[in-house]
């Protein structure tokens, strides 16, 4: 219990010290450099960065999971995929339609499959603009195949104010078992996710990196750690990727389920079916409890080194602080 109340005050309060270098000399204007435009008639907010479009959550009943989508990069280049929300520039692969540009789910709740099958229901959405960060906040539920609650999640994204070479955003996700117990089996499918853009996935000119500098699908997948990284050049632009981070307070470091189709997925419940340990890592949530989780996502121009990506976990892990250099 002491340890759940300590995972949940520092998310409280870290978020609420994060704060990005540099940003005390931006300009003041209007509109906010972080500006969210939040609709509940199309059920989707849209967030602006200086005025530059970064991505949208996406929470229609038709999406049948909350996600953001697009995603971009420096330069207006999409960095994770379009397929199956839209048919933008590059052409897309087809596979595994459930995969939806950046989003968070799991195969293995209670027994029911929220990866592939069961939907997430959004329950209310707030968005608050600002000049050093935006906010979105969604209370959802987790229901069974017949539609009965299973778990609550509360979910908020912070998006900094950060220059287009580096844009910034925490994931706080939440989970409060309001219903019973809840059991997170040890299961591949899932939890916070991203599928990169075909043109940069691993079987293309894309590289997947781990924090120990391993490189390539068969030296990483499967590693439990603190990040991954995945990028690679796009024609006539440059290197973009996408740097996942796991909080140190979180109670796990995840498993990474990667696939050089284009998938990185930070899995803490996966112990065995992903890590391939001698130990089920399945976490029953007991009724009445929550289980917070902390992530940072890092939309970077450069390569795992030119974007110094070790770097920005390390102020991440030890201050949640940003410290934007490089670039090509």
């Amino acid at each position: 219990m002491k340890t759940k109340m300590l995972v949940l005050a520092l998310a409280t309060g870290l978020l609420a010290g994060f704060a990005a270098q540099g940003l005390d000399d931006q300009p003041e204007n209007n509109p906010p450099q972080v500006d969210i435009d939040l609709d509940m008639d199309e059920q989707q907010a849209e967030v602006y960065v200086r005025g530059e479009h970064f991505t949208t959550y996406q929470f229609g009943d038709d999406s049948r999971i909350p996600h953001l989508w697009p995603m971009y990069a420096e330069d207006g280049v999409t960095i994770t995929r379009n397929y199956p929300m839209g048919e933008d520039e590059p052409v897309e692969s087809t596979d595994h339609p459930h995969h939806k540009s950046f989003w968070t789910t799991f195969g293995d709740v209670n027994g029911y499959d929220h990866w592939h099958d069961e939907p997430i229901i959004t329950e209310d959405v707030e968005a608050e603009s600002g000049d050093a960060y935006g906010v979105i906040r969604a209370e959802n539920m987790w229901p069974d195949a017949e539609g009965e609650p299973v778990v609550d999640e509360t979910r908020m994204y912070r998006f900094y104010d950060t220059p287009a070479h580096g844009r910034i955003f925490d994931h706080v996700v939440t989970f409060t078992a309001s219903y019973g117990d809840v059991t997170f089996g040890d299961d591949q499918e899932g939890m916070v996710a991203f599928r990169i853009r075909p043109e940069i996935q691993g079987n293309e000119a894309g590289v997947l990196t781990n924090f120990d500098g391993e490189q390539t699908e068969d030296e990483v997948y499967g590693t439990p750690g603190p990040w991954m990284d995945y990028s690679g050049p796009i024609e006539d632009v440059g290197h973009r990727g996408i740097a996942l981070f796991s909080h140190p307070s979180n109670f796990r470091d995840p498993a990474w389920h990667v696939r050089d189709y284009g998938l990185a997925a930070a899995n803490p419940f996966a112990l065995s079916d992903v890590a391939g340990l001698d130990e089920d890592g399945s976490y029953v949530l007991e009724e009445g409890e929550s289980l917070t989780f902390i992530f940072r996502a890092y939309v970077h121009t450069g390569d795992v080194e030119a974007a110094d990506v070790a770097g920005q976990y390390a102020a991440f892990a030890e201050a949640g602080e940003a410290e934007l250099t490089g670039g090509d």
